[in-house]
């Protein structure tokens, strides 16, 4: 009988992550606005199966996809790109780059430069 052994590279396992953070945000968006699938996919043009396909992971999600998800759901994508975390014994905090882009204007703004608690941010704020 054949085995299979699948192995994720440490990047690989890190992009799965952060897909998995992302889809949980929108799904709590849609949990806190009381907005079903079908009424987000009726406000974007599309069929109601392919958003419970990218939601539930069965389907990639793109980063234009999340940007039409946040503006149908009258918020703002927010992504925060941090260095690693400093290796064992040195008591240098990482850095911390948040940009926003406002759905408007298309511009990136860079913001807060404090060191944050965690490594990954994923928010779907209130426009």
């Amino acid at each position: 009988m054949p085995s299979f052994r699948i192995t994720l590279s440490p990047s690989r396992r890190a992009a799965s992550r952060y897909i998995g953070k992302v889809r949980r945000a929108i799904q709590q968006a849609l949990a806190e606005d009381n907005v079903t699938q079908s009424d987000l996919a009726r406000i974007i043009g599309v069929h109601r199966s392919v958003i419970s396909r990218e939601i539930r992971g069965h389907k990639d999600i793109t980063l234009g996809r999340v940007g039409e998800l946040a503006f149908a759901l009258g918020r703002k994508p927010v992504f925060v790109l941090q260095k690693q975390q400093a290796a064992a014994g040195t008591n240098v905090a990482p850095a911390r780059i948040e940009m926003t882009a406002e759905p408007s204007s298309n511009v990136l703004t860079k913001l807060n430069p404090t060191p944050p608690a965690g490594n990954l941010t994923v928010i779907l704020e209130a426009a």
